[in-house]
């Protein structure tokens, strides 16, 4: 607990400091300007790389469930008898 005495010493003086916040030039600025399309064209590509990623889990997961509840083939259903160890009666 006395390592965090500090780190609270600093957060008391830092949120003491009242000043005024400043918005940045793409909420206060010119919905125009070359600042505010570049920054909608990267949270654009940015949603679509995080949905492209959901996407393809969700088909790795369906290649998956669907595969687990395929049928084996009669040939490797015919090998796995043949290597299994006789039941005893």
């Amino acid at each position: 607990m006395k390592r965090c005495i500090p780190l609270f010493t600093l957060l008391a003086v830092v949120a003491a400091m009242q000043e005024n916040a400043s918005a940045c030039a793409v909420c206060m600025g010119d919905p125009n300007s070359a600042l505010a399309i570049a920054s909608d064209a990267t949270l654009w590509t940015l949603l679509s790389l995080v949905g492209f990623i959901f996407i393809a889990t969700g088909a790795t997961m369906i290649y998956l469930w669907r595969r687990g509840n395929r049928q084996i083939p009669a040939d490797v259903q015919f090998v796995e008898n043949l290597t299994a160890e006789p039941e005893e009666c």
